[in-house]
């Protein structure tokens, strides 16, 4: 998993030469890292956007994951706004704690392909600094879940900072859980993270 996880991001590193980003989101105990693919500020209009990337936490949780999202960019008299539908396909190992299952540690594989929704706001349309509140959860149920996983759900909040036209910082909240053949309520993530998002 360590092998694949390092050759993506290789790989996507050097795709995203020509036309994409890196986005980092770290908390305590969780790393959440993806390559982008004509990444854009939500403000700059609607388009589509790919992620390619890995989660790990400390509990031992390793997952590769890739999202299309399409965005609609539109502006009333008062604000700036966009919706945006898209897929998400998780694949990876989950810890389950000791604690959980009768004082022995176990994994399962799980996989997913989620559907989820996007929407942000432009809070502030400072020239210099705009600022964007952003939120988006994807679900997978039983039929979309394969291996030992039988539902994903995942919820992202975030606010971010455009600091430079190329970096934007943020803070955000995750949550994100499987439920599996033999264990519900699976926790892969439910914390405040800091995150900085960079395009090329």
């Amino acid at each position: 998993m360590k092998r694949a996880f390092a050759s993506l991001c290789m790989m996507l590193c050097t795709a995203t030469a020509n036309a994409g980003g890196v986005d980092l989101a770290l908390s305590n105990n969780t790393a959440h890292l993806s390559m982008l693919l004509n990444p854009h500020a939500f403000y700059q209009g609607g388009g589509s956007e790919a992620a390619f990337g890995g989660f790990i936490s400390e509990g031992g949780d390793k997952l590769l994951h890739t999202t299309l999202i399409a965005r609609g960019y539109r502006q009333s008299a008062t604000s700036q706004y966009s919706l945006g539908a898209g897929v998400k396909a998780m694949y990876g190992d989950v810890t389950i704690p000791a604690e959980a299952n009768n004082g022995a540690e176990a994994e399962e594989n799980v996989g997913a392909l989620a559907l989820g929704f996007q929407a942000g706001m432009l809070i502030s349309s400072s020239r210099h600094n705009p600022i964007e509140a952003l939120v988006e959860g994807f679900i997978a149920p039983s039929i979309t879940s394969f291996s030992d996983a039988e539902r994903f759900v995942e919820f992202n909040a975030r606010l971010q900072v455009e600091i430079i036209p190329q970096a934007q910082a943020y803070v955000g909240y995750r949550r994100m859980r499987f439920d599996t053949r033999n264990f519900d309520n699976v926790q892969l993530d439910r914390s405040v993270h800091l995150g900085i998002k960079l395009t090329f």
